[in-house]
């Protein structure tokens, strides 16, 4: 992931690329995960954190964020 950019703005921008929409047409993705809680998996300033992966379903696709990369997959 781009390291200026939360967690959850970089799942937002990679499901509406793959959908070919735009992130504001998409629904809100505090319907499926809390983005608070979320992003704290994924905060640099977390010492002691390695390997962390989540994956979760959105929009029709299976959603797996990393430290450095999100993916987007047809469910």
């Amino acid at each position: 992931m781009e390291g200026e950019t939360s967690a959850t703005v970089a799942v937002v921008r990679a499901v509406a690329e793959a959908e070919g929409a735009s992130p504001g047409d998409l629904p809100m993705l505090s319907d499926v995960i809390d983005p608070e809680a979320f992003d704290a998996l994924f905060d640099d300033d977390r010492a002691g954190r390695s390997g962390v992966s989540f994956s979760f379903d959105y929009c029709g696709y299976v959603v797996t964020v990393t430290d450095d990369a999100v993916t987007v997959d047809l469910q």
